[in-house]
């Protein structure tokens, strides 16, 4: 743990930036940048300086871009890019936010890793972007709930990198094993448990060994939280009449539970489930340890790619979640974003502000962020017929890449992206579609909060003690009446009680 001495520096800078701010009355003209309600720019403007911090996976380009000199071109800036190493962009984050010289488009991973930065937000350090998203189409086509995750107490603060809502939790399952076995795709949960049980009793591998298993479900470091949500407990927490309650804490929860160690104690899953990691879910599959699993949909075609090597009648697909007894099928939303990016009010005003938002628009088209990540079409990169893009040994020399020049930009939008890869046949690709357009899902109510005192001090071990019970409920060594006494030993825990009370303070006000 830090010294709470540099926590405090942090947090005393970030209130002596917003001062630097108000003191400085009206905010700074930027050289050759329009004024505000002009056009953006013209063929005599001298070009608005941008520059953006972000994080970067690998090695970062050392020469200068041509596709940086191709933006700077067409957009009429003088863009420069600062890339930290993702395994330094907390620490390096508050340094700038302590050096009071941030830059004017910094990243930040998460604001609970970087409070400090929500200490400048409060005090109006950076941008609120909410009346002028809606006049840049391409950042306007992002779904509503990306932008309701990213903002904080209802007002957005930043530009969040986009992703997929759904497509990251589907049913993987051999399809040649349900035929083998006259069985269908599972519908229900009494029909999942049954097809579970048949792939572990019923030899559907055809070897005459007892060898094979229904699902691979990993538990380690701790279970996924799907194994409850998707029986309708809720994403993280259960949102009732505008109250929130751990989702563990709901009577599906403990549907769930019992529904998993009767299956569990059938061979429906994986015995070495308290011990498996979820990097370990392709590995059982391929093996054909396992039949089923629950991961991203496009998971399947690329898992199957790799059964079909060593079995070429391997079938693996991804279908829906089965449906509960309600007649409904539970999926959790995912955040739609990773990171977000804040722009800094003290070197950035309003015209330059819809500069750079012009700029963050047309890197989320396709064709800008193409140029952005990948570099010159046809020299860095090339797209093949499918519409997927192929870098060139000629780009990765450069220092193109998702991991690298893919990181200063928010993207597109694409409800897809999780269906698809490199080379999917056409009919599995328009299969997994028909799977994402199925779903209908739970967003986690906390998304964008922070987390509460009690939760930063003992957050750790109750999620130990949680994640401990439901493994261990699963495989038999605790029972459902030992998950009863669990439940009431949190309900009677008075810092528990304040992380939930503190929980809905934040969510009220994020509400409002």
């Amino acid at each position: 743990m830090k010294p709470m001495v540099k926590k405090w520096a942090v947090l005393l800078t970030a209130a002596g930036l917003v001062a630097s701010l108000a003191a400085c009355g009206k905010e700074k003209e930027t050289e050759g940048a329009a004024p505000a309600g002009t056009a953006a720019s013209t063929a005599s403007a001298k070009p608005t300086d941008i520059s953006v911090t972000t994080l970067a996976f690998a090695a970062a380009p050392t020469g200068e871009l041509e596709a940086v000199k191709k933006l700077n071109e067409k957009l009429n800036i003088n863009l420069k890019l600062n890339w930290i190493p993702s395994a330094q962009i907390s620490e390096k984050l508050n340094a700038l936010l302590a050096s009071n010289d941030l830059p004017d488009v910094l990243f930040v991973e998460d604001f609970n890793l970087t409070p400090a930065f929500l200490n400048a937000v409060d005090q109006g350090a950076f941008w609120e972007l909410s009346s002028y998203i809606k006049n840049y189409p391409n950042l306007a086509k992002y779904p509503e709930n990306v932008y309701k995750n990213a903002s904080l107490k209802g007002k957005l603060y930043s530009l969040p990198r986009v992703r997929p809502l759904d497509g990251h939790e589907a049913l993987l399952i051999r399809k040649d094993w349900l035929d083998k076995l006259g069985l269908q795709q599972p519908k229900t949960m009494d029909e999942l448990a049954t097809v579970l049980e048949a792939f572990a009793q019923k030899d559907p591998d055809g070897n005459g060994k007892a060898d094979t298993y229904g699902a691979v479900l990993p538990g380690s470091p701790g279970p996924a939280s799907y194994l409850l949500s998707m029986f309708g407990a809720g994403t993280k927490w259960k949102d009732e009449n505008g109250t929130l309650t751990p989702y563990w804490w709901t009577p599906q929860a403990k549907e769930a539970l019992a529904f998993w160690s009767k299956t569990f104690k059938a061979g429906g899953i994986l015995p070495d489930m308290p011990i498996l990691k979820t990097a370990q879910i392709k590995d059982m599959l391929v093996q054909s340890k396992a039949g089923a699993a629950i991961a991203n949909v496009v998971d399947a075609y690329k898992y199957n790619v790799e059964l079909q090597k060593v079995n070429p009648q391997a079938n693996l697909i991804a279908v829906e979640l089965p449906k509960t007894a309600d007649g409904k099928a539970y999926y959790e939303q995912a955040s739609g974003y990773y990171g977000q990016f804040l722009i800094n009010k003290k070197t950035v005003n309003e015209a330059k502000l819809k500069k750079i938002l012009e700029l963050y628009d047309y890197t989320a088209s396709v064709e800008g962020y193409n140029l952005a990540t990948y570099g010159i079409q046809d020299v860095d990169y090339k797209v093949k017929p499918d519409g997927s893009v192929e870098q060139t040994e000629e780009g990765k020399k450069k220092g193109y890449s998702g991991d690298t020049t893919g990181q200063w930009v928010t993207g597109y939008f694409d409800k897809y992206s999780r269906a698809k890869v490199s080379g999917i046949p056409n009919d599995v690709y328009e299969a997994n579609k028909k799977v994402i357009d199925s779903i209908s899902s739970i967003p986690d109510p906390t998304y964008g909060l922070m987390k509460s005192a009690p939760f930063k001090e003992k957050g750790a071990d109750w999620d130990k003690k949680l994640n401990d019970m439901i493994v261990n409920v699963i495989i038999g060594k605790n029972t459902l009446d030992d998950w009863d006494k669990l439940v009431k030993q949190f309900k009677d825990d008075a810092s528990f009680q304040q992380h939930i009370k503190e929980t809905n303070d934040f969510y009220k006000e994020k509400s409002k």
